[in-house]
């Protein structure tokens, strides 16, 4: 029995460590809060703290203090980077796109911009499903503001027939509608996107059904005042039937007259046209000639084209980016003049490249640079500020030809409410990188200097 005690007493003091480790002060943000304290408008120590609560996984403390140092200084890329960081890891895609927008105009890190910069066309889809889900969860509320009386959203029309490979036409069939609808100045059209991602949301929370209700209920949530629904009809195998018909929000009534349009497939665009047309005159709006015009123009001549590209936007619904480019590409070859592919096509290869773009990610692009070391200082429990010509140079130079030495040399400006130590016996980055012959930093600036 006595041995048994003896055995009890090393065991809990082994299982007490680790709770007590997890209790252990932390001493860097202890560090962070008290420079914050003491100087409560010092950019730097903001900077400095926010990183270090992002770093410690506490996004809401991080943005609430990054936001405050970007008052500040609203030129300081660091601190809209980390903002949106962590707005983004909070799901605050409104707020992580703002702040990343901001680092592309006065961020320094030419790799670091090239990331946001595709990871922006990625976000774009999780806003609007964010948006949506956000919608859905104050649909009562939403539900009793009218919407503007000249905004119109045109729902993905329903494909019924035997040739399944025609379904996509549906998805293209209304993107064509929003653009011609859009050449009225009397009409605000939503985007296609937007309206896809309420809708997409709807089916999800109705375990996938949809049906004529689920468009109105969309058309309330978009804030639309009217809604435009259709359907396409294959009949027979070279033959469809376009219907159309708008729908008012608030009244849950159609508006005017059926629209409907048949002909042979290779004749959609005519169809599609015909169906403009019908619904400008039931919206109750009139066209100048130059409008009238401009909605007779063709994206494409070619129903190939037109289907590949209708299949890309299927893809890029569903997630699928790669995909989705593969299939503006191909519409884009068989009609290099299909505009509105180009366009898709690099959208998609963007938003593909931006999620492949991580956190870890455009952390790692900082290494090296005069924004790291902000960061890196930061780690250390210092608020780092770094002005000037040299400061400049010093990412220039990093985006050029990273190395340590630049990193050492670029975190060795000034700091905020710390005591400097004594001078180091040798060079500072020989001292740093622990060789006697770092890598210089180096660089050129050129002045030219114009005959008056």
């Amino acid at each position: 029995m006595r041995y048994a005690r003896l055995l009890v007493l090393p065991l809990l003091c082994a299982l007490a460590l680790p709770a007590l480790a997890q209790q252990a002060p932390d001493k860097t943000l202890d560090k962070l809060e008290r420079a914050k304290a003491a100087n409560p408008s010092s950019m730097a120590a903001l900077r400095a703290l926010g990183i270090a609560y992002y770093k410690r996984q506490r996004f809401a403390d991080a943005q609430t203090v990054l936001d405050a140092a970007r008052r500040l200084d609203p030129k300081d890329g660091v601190s809209a980077l980390y903002a949106g960081l962590a707005a983004e890891a909070l799901k605050d895609y409104t707020a992580a796109k703002d702040a990343y927008n901001t680092y592309l105009q006065v961020g320094k890190t030419r790799s670091v911009r090239n990331d946001i910069r595709t990871r922006l066309v990625a976000l774009s889809r999780a806003e609007l499903h964010a948006a949506a889900k956000s919608a859905i969860a104050n649909e009562a509320r939403i539900a009793q503001q009218a919407g503007d009386p000249r905004t119109v959203a045109v729902l993905p029309m329903t494909f019924s027939g035997t040739d399944q490979t025609l379904a996509p036409l549906s998805r293209g069939m209304s993107d064509l509608l929003i653009s011609d609808l859009a050449r009225s100045p009397d009409l605000q059209l939503l985007e296609r996107d937007r309206i896809q991602a309420m809708v997409d949301e709807i089916s999800l929370s109705q375990s996938g059904r949809t049906d004529a209700a689920t468009s109105l209920r969309a058309g309330k949530l978009v804030r639309a005042s009217r809604v435009v629904q259709g359907a396409i009809t294959q009949t027979g195998t070279r033959n469809l039937t376009v219907n159309a018909a708008v729908v008012s929000v608030v009244t849950s009534q159609q508006q005017g007259r059926d629209v409907q349009s048949s002909d042979v497939l290779d004749q959609i665009f005519t169809i599609e046209k015909n169906i403009a047309l019908g619904l400008i005159n039931e919206l109750g709006v009139r066209l100048s000639a130059a409008d009238r015009a401009a909605i007779e123009q063709r994206p494409t001549r070619s129903l190939q084209a037109f289907l590949a590209y209708s299949n890309g936007l299927v893809a890029e619904d569903e997630g699928r980016y790669g995909d989705a480019a593969r299939f503006y590409e191909q519409a884009r070859s068989i009609d290099p003049g299909f505009g509105a592919a180009l366009q898709r096509a690099q959208n998609a290869r963007s938003a593909q490249q931006g999620q492949q773009v991580t956190a870890a990610t455009v952390e790692s692009g900082l290494k090296n640079t005069a924004e790291g070391a902000a960061v890196t200082a930061a780690e250390r429990g210092v608020a780092a500020t770094s002005t000037g010509i040299g400061s400049t140079l010093a990412n220039a130079v990093g985006d050029i030809n990273p190395s340590a030495a630049n990193t050492v040399n670029a975190g060795t400006g000034g700091t905020t409410g710390q005591t400097q130590a004594p001078p180091p016996t040798r060079d500072p980055a020989a001292e740093k990188t622990g060789t006697d012959q770092p890598a210089t930093k180096t660089g050129q600036v050129t002045i030219v200097i114009r005959k008056p």
